[in-house]
């Protein structure tokens, strides 16, 4: 027994079908203000002895990453460097989801840094130049999620039960999938696949951000160093969701509406390009202590997307839509991102063959916005400024050189303050313990490893928030430097 319309409307072609998967496409990957946030966020930076220190850097600043955390540190180094770094990422996400719980690892491994500094030789003072790659941030998660979900389902968001319905039905994913229907006589949707369903879901992202830089740094007086960085960034974004609800417990059996099963996949790819700059100062007592300022422009990314879905529906008495295959549908866009400045402070002090350091990074995230976009997604520049707030990020960090044995033995702790206006708990704030070794393996060669573990909490909405996931994330991250200096 075929399934029919209530009404008298006619069968879609399949080719409508697609261009209504377009837009549903479209509308599920609209711009999110979370979108500008990714880009805008950085990872655990650059250079293991920066992160065994708990990236407090900035009023350290004396090797190859000084190029990322302070270019003015460069002016401190008086030979030549040629560095190299490897990171590895294990991250983790365990979600709750209606009483259920899930966990999902992901994992990548990158180039983190490859560089040379090259001091000018001056009559007087300091001139070093820097130029090299850098990995500034990895966009590697999972999530995994099932459970009951007794109170909404995601048709709702498609046809909600009652609603008026467009004069142009083509764009609608629920009457397509003969999951709702229409009441001519009214006016209104169909829709009585309301709640009480198996919710499944799948994410895995991955991608990150890759800075290309040079720069340059002098002595402006005694002991007073000026440095700028200037950067062009390129990376990529990848997203793929698998997504299915299920009817398990027979709560939808009346026919048409004999509901079995819905089968969501989605994934986006991004092509991301930006440029910046940063300035940087170092004021530095020689063995006893330096002081930092870092000032970094705000990031005008380019982003180019390229996102699909492919859907399909199952009922109880056989019927599966389409008949011919899942519906596909690809679409593209682009938009810009504008982030904000960021102002950062570092002091270190050294106390004969211990180094002690700390900096505060502040960044007001309501400058964050859209740019150069379709009128929809600028307007949520409005958004911006009423969900995410100012931050200040703190870094401690030491370093004890035992020179007997040519060790430097590291520690440090990174306390990220959440963006998000409403996340007023500490839970939903990053942190990391890190620690790390520098081990001299000749008089020109160095070796530094690093380790940070990181713990937070946040979640995730599948559709609104009566289908939300909440996650418990633990990251593992590790990297390995070797400079060598001439």
């Amino acid at each position: 027994m075929s399934k029919k319309r209530f009404d008298s409307t006619t069968r879609r072609t399949w080719f409508l079908t697609f261009i209504a998967l377009s837009v549903v496409a479209a509308q599920s990957y609209a711009q999110f203000p979370e979108d500008a946030l990714r880009f805008a966020t950085p990872g655990v930076g650059v250079g293991a002895r920066s992160l065994g220190m708990g990236n407090a850097y900035t009023g350290v600043a004396s090797d190859f990453s000084a190029i990322y955390w302070n270019p003015a540190g460069l002016a401190q180094m008086e030979h030549g460097e040629f560095s190299l770094g490897l990171s590895q990422l294990n991250y983790k996400g365990k979600g709750t989801f209606f009483g259920g719980s899930n966990s999902l690892a992901n994992n990548a491994t990158n180039l983190n840094s490859l560089g040379l500094v090259y001091p000018v030789p001056v009559h007087k003072g300091s001139l070093v130049l820097a130029f090299g790659y850098a990995r500034q941030s990895n966009f590697t998660t999972g999530l995994s999620f099932e459970g009951f979900n007794p109170n909404s389902s995601i048709i709702q968001t498609f046809a909600r039960d009652g609603a008026s319905f467009p004069s142009d039905l083509s764009d609608n994913l629920a009457y397509q999938l003969f999951l709702s229907d229409i009441d001519t006589v009214n006016g209104t949707f169909i829709s009585p696949i309301r709640d009480r369903v198996t919710q499944i879901g799948r994410v895995l992202e991955g991608g990150g951000l890759n800075n290309w830089s040079v720069a340059g740094a002098v002595d402006i007086g005694r002991d007073l160093s000026a440095g700028l960085t200037l950067t062009y960034l390129s990376g990529s974004y990848k997203y793929e969701r698998e997504y299915t609800e299920q009817d398990n417990d027979a709560s939808h059996t009346v026919f048409p509406f004999d509901f079995d099963q819905l089968t969501i996949d989605e994934f986006v790819e991004s092509d991301i390009s930006g440029v910046n700059a940063k300035l940087g100062l170092l004021y530095r007592v020689p063995s006893r202590f330096r002081f930092g300022i870092g000032v970094k422009t705000p990031t005008s990314f380019h982003v180019r997307e390229d996102f699909g879905t492919t859907a399909s529906s199952f009922f109880d008495d056989g019927a599966v839509f389409p008949t011919d295959g899942p519906f596909e549908s690809f679409a593209s866009g682009e938009y810009d991102v504008i982030t904000p400045w960021v102002f950062s402070g570092g002091l270190s002090v050294i106390i004969r063959d211990l180094v002690l350091s700390g900096d505060v990074e502040y960044t007001d995230w309501t400058q964050l916005e859209f740019d150069d976009a379709n009128p929809d997604v600028i307007a949520l520049n409005k958004d911006i400024k009423e969900i995410f707030r100012a931050t200040a990020n703190l870094r401690v960090g030491l370093e004890y050189d035992i020179r007997k044995y040519g060790v430097r033995v590291r520690g440090g702790f990174i306390y990220n303050t959440s963006p998000y206006e409403q996340d007023r708990s500490s839970a939903f704030d990053q942190k990391y313990v890190t620690g790390g070794l520098g081990i001299l393996l000749s008089g020109s060669t160095m070796l530094d490893i690093a380790y940070a573990r990181g713990w937070w909490q946040t979640d995730r909405v599948n559709y609104d928030g009566t289908s939300r996931v909440d996650e418990k994330i633990t990251t593992n991250n590790f990297l390995a430097t070797v400079s060598y200096r001439f």
